[in-house]
């Protein structure tokens, strides 16, 4: 298997899913426990690239959060602002 046949994969399994209803949060706790099952299976180099991931889908994450909380706060103050 090679990384077109898994993005292949990754597409016919999109296809089948549907509305989703884990949230980011959700993804990324399950890829942590699947880190931990596997974790002593794994070399350090697989390791590494999967913590990337990881971390690449935390930090996404993290700022879409902090992206919502500043137009939360812009919309209250817009809200809150008299003459708007």
């Amino acid at each position: 298997m090679n990384q077109s046949d898994v993005v292949k994969l990754f597409k016919q399994q999109a296809s089948t899913l549907g509305r989703i209803e884990a949230s980011q949060s959700d993804i990324i706790l399950k890829l942590a426990q699947l880190i931990a099952d596997v974790n002593q299976k794994l070399s350090s180099a697989d390791l590494d690239r999967l913590l990337y991931i990881g971390a690449v889908m935390y930090q996404e994450a993290a700022n879409q959060f902090e992206a919502r909380k500043d137009m939360d706060s812009l919309m209250k103050t817009s809200i809150d602002t008299p003459g708007n």
